[in-house]
């Protein structure tokens, strides 16, 4: 018994010697990491893309052409001092990046025109990434607020899709990111100059070149489908399948249409959904506390996907593979669980389904085929969410201005 009680005793010891020692290393992070990395980041690779970057796209539904600033994301020149009374960073996956649209036409800079017709002095930063969930933006926000120092930070959350990918830690890497960001952003850094021996040559992708990206991407992912996804998608119409060929379509859509044809129908009922809300609560908690620490507001807006609001926008997600049922169009499951997660986290929230839905019948509001908004879906979408957000940002405002 005596042997037994000290291997309790020292295991004892050892977990409470391995508590205080993560909990030290956590104010280390927030104490010695936060000022190096005020001072060290963008770095060569930037905030979120490598600075300098060009693409350039003629797709099948849409031509636009992405650069990427000298702090790595997609936008204008920026100085990290503001320069105007009020800076808003909006963050998100590609809705929010503008995937399909010039950066003019994406809602960000829609959003920051109407807030200055309205006669504030204001900017809106794109900090958008495509294929980014609920984890990833919480990441995102611990990178950028203490370097850009924003005074509202927006997440762009894509109800339907973002629900899908929350989850626990994939691995290791993605823990110790979640629990020591500002350590593990002084690891890239020196990893990215040790690589690359200072800041490296950016991209420059010419419409031939990123054609034929998406055009070796849709080689290798049919080389790869099961025998039961590649049936899927030789049920897809003709000209669809072509454009996949020829690098006219992203081809992980179709890709992802036709290994998970179900991937939205999960999102129907509010009372299933009760594993993402948490998850995606504990992202959003991770942004109120970043948001908190710096003296930032945040405010999660829903964004709809175009089968939940628009009826041209449902026909056409099922020519691409998906299925869909009608119940989806009068559905606000997805957008209740990201405003009960919101609400979990401490956070402030809005939804415009209803008021886009109101647009049902109009045409050309998504891409006939891409999925995302197109430049008359981005201006509907800021439109609609300006008079919700002019408020908050005056009342959060005023603290800055006294």
């Amino acid at each position: 018994m005596k042997r037994f009680a000290v291997v309790l005793l020292n295991l004892g010891l050892v977990f409470v010697s391995v508590y205080a020692v993560v909990r030290i290393a956590r104010v280390c992070d927030r104490a010695v990491g936060v000022p190096l990395v005020q001072r060290l980041w963008p770095g060569p690779m930037g905030l979120l893309f490598q600075p300098g970057t060009e693409d350039h796209w003629e797709m099948r539904d849409y031509s636009c052409s992405e650069y990427i600033n000298s702090l790595g994301f997609r936008d204008r020149e920026v100085p990290l001092k503001k320069t105007c009374a009020y800076r808003i960073v909006a963050i998100g996956d590609s809705f929010t990046y503008g995937w399909g649209v010039n950066i003019e036409d994406t809602w960000c800079k829609r959003l920051e025109r109407n807030l200055r017709q309205a006669g504030m002095d204001i900017e809106v930063l794109d900090l958008g990434k495509p294929a980014a969930g609920p984890t990833e933006y919480a990441g995102i926000a611990e990178i950028v607020v203490p370097v850009l120092k924003p005074d509202l930070v927006i997440v762009g959350c894509l109800a339907g899709d973002d629900l899908q990918q929350v989850g626990p830690p994939k691995d290791v890497w993605e823990r110790l990111r979640a629990m020591f960001p500002n350590f593990i952003h002084l690891v890239r850094y020196c990893r990215d100059y040790r690589l690359f021996g200072g800041v490296p040559m950016p991209l420059k992708r010419s419409v031939a070149d990123c054609r034929k990206m998406f055009e070796d991407t849709a080689k290798n992912l049919i080389g790869q489908m099961s025998a039961e996804q590649r049936a899927r998608f030789d049920r897809i119409e003709e000209p669809i399948r072509d454009v996949f060929h020829r690098g006219m379509l992203n081809p992980w859509l179709l890709n992802h249409s036709t290994g998970a044809p179900d991937y939205f129908m999960n999102t129907l009922e509010l009372d299933t959904l009760e594993y993402q809300i948490g998850w995606t609560s504990k992202a959003f908690s991770r942004i109120e506390k970043i948001t908190r620490r710096y003296g930032s507001g945040a405010i999660v807006l829903s964004i709809p996907e175009g089968f939940y609001v628009n009826k041209e926008a449902y026909r056409n997600v099922q020519r691409i593979g998906f299925h869909v049922v009608p119940e989806m169009l009068t559905c606000n499951a997805a957008d209740e669980a990201v405003r009960k997660a919101s609400e979990q986290a401490g956070l402030a929230f809005h939804c415009v389904t209803d008021e886009f839905r109101k647009h049902a019948d109009d045409h050309g509001l998504y891409f006939e085929l891409d999925r995302h908004m197109t430049a008359a879906g981005n201006a509907l979408y800021a439109d609609l969410v300006t008079p919700l957000l002019a408020k908050d940002i005056a009342d959060a405002a005023k603290p800055h201005a006294q």
